[in-house]
């Protein structure tokens, strides 16, 4: 059995779609495509934008030790 990976290094793209096809594997639905691939791929960041939010002690808002709020696990 062929993989993509294997398929896409040796060259044998269509050895691996034949390969599938027998298989009954078929092309997947675009709209399916578009909602995974949304879900997935995202815009590269900025240099200025870092991954997570500020640090900032000045910041207000209600602090929950862990496994103590409403969605706790009891």
């Amino acid at each position: 059995m062929l993989t993509l990976s294997e398929a896409l290094k040796a060259g044998q793209l269509q050895e691996f779609i034949a390969q599938e096809e027998a298989r009954c594997v078929g092309p997947v639905p675009r709209a399916d495509f578009d909602a995974l691939t949304a879900a997935l791929v995202k815009a590269p960041q900025s240099e200025d934008q870092t991954s997570h939010s500020s640090s900032d002690d000045s910041l207000t808002g209600k602090k929950t030790r862990q496994g103590t709020g409403p969605c706790a696990e009891r």
